[in-house]
């Protein structure tokens, strides 16, 4: 499966950790970003680098960090076609999948451990839509219908540089 990585600068150990867990999986790696820690770079244009990459392969997962999980999902998921949830735990992880058919999982390096984000990320990849015995049809159909209109929701993002903030 191909994932998008992308990260701040907060984030950027926890994306390298990820990486290297996901390519030894088999998995092939998108890095968008950032490279290094040298530089900081907004996790808004990480974001949106990370959703143009899952608008031209909507078969690609992404996978977002930064301090809190929380920015990086909601530069990420402010464009058509990306659904990125920020998870602290493993069940949230698989659930975003399961129930939301999210494709952008978001993490933060202040939040999780590295060997908790590869777990979250191995239940994230590994689960599969609407994969919940026992819930009743019309409540899988509701969850379809959700999904579908969440991800039609936003703009179509752009090529983006990464970029540092403006001098105040």
């Amino acid at each position: 499966m191909t994932i998008v990585l992308g990260s701040a600068v907060k984030g950027f150990a926890l994306k390298e950790a990820l990486k290297a867990h996901l390519t030894e999986a088999g998995h092939t790696i998108v890095d968008v970003g950032c490279y290094d820690t040298t530089r900081f770079v907004t996790y808004t244009s990480v974001g949106e680098r990370l959703a143009a990459e899952l608008q031209r392969d909507p078969a690609a997962l992404g996978i977002s960090c930064c301090g809190s999980g929380t920015g990086a999902a909601l530069a990420a998921g402010k464009f058509r076609g990306v659904l990125a949830c920020s998870c602290e735990s493993e069940l949230t992880a698989r659930l975003i999948r399961v129930v939301n058919n999210a494709n952008c999982l978001c993490m933060g390096e202040q939040v999780v451990t590295p060997d908790l984000a590869c777990r979250m990320a191995d239940a994230f990849v590994n689960a599969t839509f609407l994969d919940a015995p026992g819930i009743p049809g019309n409540v899988l159909a509701f969850w379809k219908e959700a999904h579908d209109e969440m991800a039609a929701r936003g703009p179509e993002a752009a090529p983006r540089d990464l970029e540092s903030p403006r001098p105040a």
